[in-house]
């Protein structure tokens, strides 16, 4: 009884062992793979709404020929970055969104302040006197025009609040042509597949670790602890059969003389 289980603790899987069930489980990875990857690509096919972006940019300067002031570069730095903090919030603000909406329905076009706001980001990164406005639609031409529109208002709002003996004035870029910026995501959708593929042979691989049923003379010795003299072949049989399971070869049986030998006998 020691002996055997000590002939199970000894018992490992090798790099052979991981190639047999692999190469059994190919078929099914394959399939599995096949099935996944169609279902992922209909499924986004169906779904898929390519988005197209514009983007612009937005800052605030001192206006030097309108000052005769001579200030400091650092405090004047300053200065211009706490004043782009309060431009943001106006340029995100609700009434730019819906004196853009009212422009643009002049124009025919069927948006709302509350599609702009889902269609429209403000950013501003951390010590920098620009602002980075972005537009983004299904329309690659309406994606365009919205910033141009936005923009426009934007500043309007914002030259009214910096107005100060015009010490002040706000800039604005042509807005970028609208490139495609949502990909239809195949990528994704085959690696799905892989890692659906590997999934089934990690099954395959469980359910080999976990058959513990005698089958060959080899198991017998693996269980057993005794070494395997010979096997006796079935004289019955005409012809060598086997049987497979995950990937091993099952049931030698040796006969006689072949099917063609006895034809003709």
């Amino acid at each position: 009884m020691n002996t055997t289980n000590a002939n199970k603790e000894e018992k490992a899987i090798t790099v052979a062992d991981l190639w047999r069930v692999f190469l059994t489980a190919l078929p099914l990875m394959i399939i599995a793979a096949v099935l996944i990857v169609g279902i992922g690509y209909a499924y986004r096919k169906m779904t898929y709404h390519p988005q197209y972006t514009s983007k612009g940019s937005f800052l605030v300067l001192r206006d030097r020929t309108q000052t005769g002031e001579n200030l400091n570069t650092g405090s004047e730095t300053q200065l211009a970055l706490l004043l782009l903090e309060t431009c943001h919030q106006v340029v995100e603000s609700d009434g730019v969104r819906e004196q853009t909406a009212e422009k643009l329905k002049e124009e025919g076009r069927n948006v709302t302040a509350g599609s702009l706001k889902a269609a429209l980001k403000v950013t501003t990164t951390e010590q920098s006197l620009i602002m980075t406005i972005r537009a983004t639609s299904a329309d690659k031409t309406l994606a365009k025009r919205i910033l141009e529109v936005f923009m426009e208002t934007a500043k309007d709002k914002v030259d009214i609040l910096i107005t100060n003996g015009n010490e002040f004035m706000s800039y604005c870029d042509e807005p970028s042509d609208a490139v495609l910026s949502s990909s239809f995501g195949m990528f994704k959708i085959v690696l799905i597949g892989i890692l659906g593929a590997f999934a089934v042979y990690g099954v395959y691989l469980i359910i080999d670790i976990l058959d513990d049923r005698i089958r060959t003379g080899e198991d017998i010795s693996d269980v057993a602890g005794l070494t395997l003299l010979g096997i006796i072949p079935d004289a019955n049989s005409s012809e060598r059969k086997y049987s497979y399971k995950y990937g091993r070869r099952y049931g030698k049986q040796y006969g006689g003389a072949s099917g063609a030998e006895k034809k003709e006998g």
